[in-house]
């Protein structure tokens, strides 16, 4: 494997770091359970909702409003299904849930000033991918002591297998309830089958083939915009063709790679021919109107985009490729949307079960009852699957084996899109009846290559490093987003200098602290 791709990992800097999967992303596909343990689950839970489930000496004789913030740019019908929600939390808690949804497009911004301003809230999705050991060391978070859990969330404690629960501790304290499902995150090209077909392309299996197919739909002069990116999309070009070096640990949110068999930072210090070509091939796209040229400030989505049937293709990950198959397939059934993977040979990092996860405001004036919502969002199979793919009857209903089958209704509310990610869990989790033609196939060769790392619950002390990781945020804004979206005019001389930019903002001070870190936590492993 050629030592000058690694540069291509360090260049995802902090800024464009957010997994889609995680985001809506997230990011984010596993298996899922059978209708039968559903069903069991569900009647469980339902016999277990009373108060005495909740714990002794829980009380709900207050009826309290609760405000959760989730990251997603909502849905038509999420008034709708949290209507029904509430009417339900009313009956097993005395509580009802107000959801405020932060856009994808500025999430980061808006989610720091949650904290910052001393905004009240209850509850907030937080993830690996959102610096939640971070959040957690500042004092942002709620901790979840072994009498809170016992007496507020005693189903999470039975369910949870310690791992899990370990994946939302830092420095020996549990700050936040993680996902219970184990994900392995798959990236590659959504296209439309039929306009490939139109244009003579087979398949998608390389960079270059992918250009042939935004090259076709810019000369067909149908007014398709071949991709439409945005400023929230640019990093996915450079992490995608990293695929490739999925032996190697990626830490997105700080721009590093590590190695699996050595676990040190793998630096890459000069400049990186591949990187090099790869800004110069996004230049090219970009003249050659293959990219959309407002997308340095573009707020719409590359998805919205092309569901909205104004643009050809766009790059996430295999789930939500999935639920965008799904919805697409009502509104638009002469399309033939298709999923091309990445990464089909090398190894495959599962995320840790932090990957998503949901935490209580320190601040939360009923701390009680929001972990309480948690353990019922968690462990109980109507509000689970209500909340990830809305209204049972409206949007979606499920097969006779168990498989999720989307109703008209469904891009009201489409499946998983409105950030229900920090409870996904394994038991409730449905398979598509109707989805991917090549899902299961995919995910079988994903899992067939799962590689395990020591690293995948490091949670680095970042108040080491916030100096020189806000400066590296800005460089990426200022420097990296032209090259990545291909607006650099001289391609040479802005890599050469986003490299001495990245210097000066102290990435190697940077590198150097994590690596002890790093270091210290391999050895107490």
């Amino acid at each position: 494997m050629a030592v000058n791709k690694t540069g291509l990992v360090l260049l995802v800097t902090i800024l464009f770091a957010v997994l889609l999967a995680g985001c809506g992303g997230s990011n984010n596909e596993n298996g899922a359970a059978s209708s039968a343990a559903a069903s069991k689950q569900s009647a469980s839970a339902a016999v277990a909702s009373d108060d005495a489930a909740q714990g002794d000496k829980a009380d709900t004789s207050k009826p309290v409003t609760l405000k959760m913030v989730l990251i997603s740019d909502g849905a038509p019908d999420a008034k709708l299904v949290y209507e029904e929600v509430n009417k339900k939390l009313q009956q097993d808690i005395n509580a009802t849930v107000d959801i405020e949804f932060i856009p994808f497009a500025d999430w980061q911004k808006a989610y720091s000033l949650k904290f910052a301003s001393g905004e009240d809230f209850d509850l907030i999705v937080t993830a690996t991918w959102g610096q939640f050991a971070d959040y957690a060391r500042k004092g942002a978070f709620k901790a979840l002591t072994p009498e809170l859990m016992k007496t507020y969330a005693p189903r999470t404690l039975e369910s949870s297998k310690q791992e899990v629960l370990d994946a939302g501790t830092v420095d020996g304290q549990l700050y936040a309830l993680p996902m219970n499902y184990r994900e392995i995150s798959v990236y590659g090209y959504v296209v439309r089958g039929d306009l490939m077909k139109k244009y003579g392309i087979k398949a998608i299996d390389s960079l270059d083939d992918y250009e042939s197919y935004l090259k076709a739909v810019a000369e067909d002069g149908s007014g398709l915009v071949p991709w439409e990116a945005t400023s929230y999309d640019n990093w996915i070009i450079p992490h995608m063709q990293l695929q490739e070096l999925r032996d190697r640990y990626e830490m997105g949110t700080l721009g590093v790679s590590v190695d699996l068999a050595t676990n040190q930072i793998v630096d890459a210090s000069a400049s990186d021919p591949q990187a090099l070509a790869l800004y110069k091939r996004m230049k090219t796209w970009n003249e050659k109107g293959y990219i959309s040229k407002n997308s340095l400030v573009n707020k719409v989505s590359s998805k919205d985009s092309f569901v909205n049937g104004k643009s050809a293709t766009f790059l996430t990950n295999l789930l939500d490729a999935n639920a965008t198959f799904q919805t697409v397939q009502a509104a638009h059934p002469d399309w033939d949307v298709r999923f091309y993977p990445i990464n089909t040979s090398n190894k495959v990092v599962a995320n840790s079960y932090m990957a998503n996860g949901m935490a209580i405001n320190a601040k939360s004036k009923n701390p009680e009852r929001a972990l309480m919502l948690l353990d019922l969002f968690k462990n109980d199979a109507w509000y689970n699957q209500t909340t990830t793919y809305g209204l049972q009857g409206k949007h979606w209903d499920r097969s006779a084996d168990g498989k999720l089958i989307l109703l008209p209704d469904s891009p009201n509310y489409p499946p998983d899109g409105t950030c229900p990610w920090g409870w996904r869990d394994e038991r409730y989790y449905l398979t598509s009846k109707d989805g991917l033609p090549n899902f299961d196939e995919v995910m079988k060769s994903q899992r067939d290559r799962v590689a395990l790392t020591k690293l995948n619950d490091f949670q680095p002390d970042l108040d080491k490093i916030k100096t020189q990781q806000a400066a590296l945020a800005d460089v990426a804004s200022q420097y990296q987003a032209p090259l990545t979206l291909g607006f650099a005019k001289d391609v040479d001389k802005a890599y050469d200098e986003l490299l001495a930019k990245r210097k000066q903002a102290g990435f190697e001070k940077l590198q150097q602290e994590l690596q002890a870190q790093i270091d210290r936590y391999v050895a107490a492993k």
